[in-house]
């Protein structure tokens, strides 16, 4: 009886960015390839903010409006489109670690403004493997990262230097996970949609529990838009500190979720060259990334650069998504870092 309500209830969804692997590598619109006119504009735009912290960069004083028509494009895409475009030929080799910040995070204002993704306050995060410590976060550390979402509307990530081994970047459309759950296990979509307390792992703002007090939904549908917020280890994590295990209806969406996700037919793989940038919808693109090795220092290491980005008044959010992700990311902690040591609650 269930599966016959849950398959009258959901319906799949028609939109350019439920596709599968296949079709979004064959899809013309995926790459972006910098031309002298791009290059020579972000040029322009760095001499007159040189010296300045990249964090502090603003539209207004990076300007890139010769080639802001390509990049709303883009935008667009992402936004309402695909939920994927990746840009080739940005300029690594030519600038230093600090200008390739400025021009990074520069480049960012046109698509959202940057939010903070830790404790530390950064809103320019620096992927690279900074500890081997089970308990740091997955941006800075080198083991396989599941599928997941990460936080506001836009995930951008500029390669700066690839891993020797491994580092390869997965991509797989939310909207087609839910596609294939609403036709092969219908069962499974009220639990998600339901939500599950999530574990704010040392990062909740002040007022918040340690522990999310509210289910954040796996999917979500406002105004006929959907959206998807998953974080797997946060839910167990919270459900083990607790002392509430998951129900096996719970743990059978998750499961299913996470098996549709990791289809091959859903799966688009990209091992990111230096100068490759990806954009992604955070909340109709899952990513995972596989392990990765460097060579030994003195070699430098895989490094990415990555910005959160928030784009408001563009995607209607249910009241659990809008309150899990608050207004301005994670909120500063002076003086502590991104390794959480976990607890029991009880």
């Amino acid at each position: 009886m269930m599966k016959t309500e849950a398959a009258t209830k959901f319906k799949p969804v028609v939109h350019p960015g439920a596709w599968k692997s296949k079709d979004l590598a064959e899809h013309p619109a995926l790459v972006f390839e910098l031309g002298p006119q791009h290059l020579q504009a972000l040029e322009e735009a760095l001499s007159p903010v040189a010296g300045e912290h990249a964090e502090s960069l603003t539209r207004e004083c990076f300007d890139l409006s010769r080639i802001e028509d390509d990049l709303l494009v883009l935008r667009e895409q992402v936004l309402q489109g695909l939920g994927v475009a990746i840009i080739r030929g940005f300029p690594v080799e030519r600038y230093d670690e600090s200008d390739l910040a400025r021009l990074f995070f520069g480049l960012g204002t046109y698509f959202g403004d940057a939010v903070s993704q830790s404790r530390m306050g950064d809103r320019l995060g620096h992927v690279v493997d900074a500890s081997s410590d089970p308990n740091e976060r997955g941006y800075r550390s080198s083991r396989e990262l599941s599928f997941h979402t990460d936080s506001d509307d836009i995930v951008m990530m500029l390669c700066v230097r690839p891993a020797t081994r491994g580092g390869v970047n997965r991509f797989t459309s939310s909207l087609t996970v839910y596609n294939d759950l609403v036709r092969h296990a219908p069962e499974s979509l009220s639990p998600l949609f339901e939500g599950y307390r999530y574990h704010w792992r040392g990062e909740a703002p002040d007022g918040e529990p340690p522990i999310t007090d509210y289910t954040v939904p796996v999917l979500s549908s406002r105004e006929d838009v959907l959206s998807c917020v998953f974080l797997r280890f946060f839910i167990e994590m919270a459900a083990d500190e607790l002392g509430e295990p998951l129900s096996d209806g719970q743990i059978n969406a998750l499961d299913k979720f996470e098996q549709y996700a990791s289809d091959a037919s859903n799966v688009f793989e990209i091992r990111l060259e230096a100068g490759d940038v990806f954009i992604i919808n955070n909340f109709t693109v899952l990513h995972s990334r596989t392990a990765f090795e460097d060579d030994p220092p003195p070699s430098p290491g895989r490094h990415l650069m990555r910005l959160w980005l928030k784009c408001p008044g563009v995607r209607p959010l249910v009241e659990g998504v809008r309150r899990y992700y608050g207004v301005d990311g994670i909120q500063l902690r002076a003086g502590e870092g991104t390794i959480y040591r976990p607890r029991k609650a009880r």
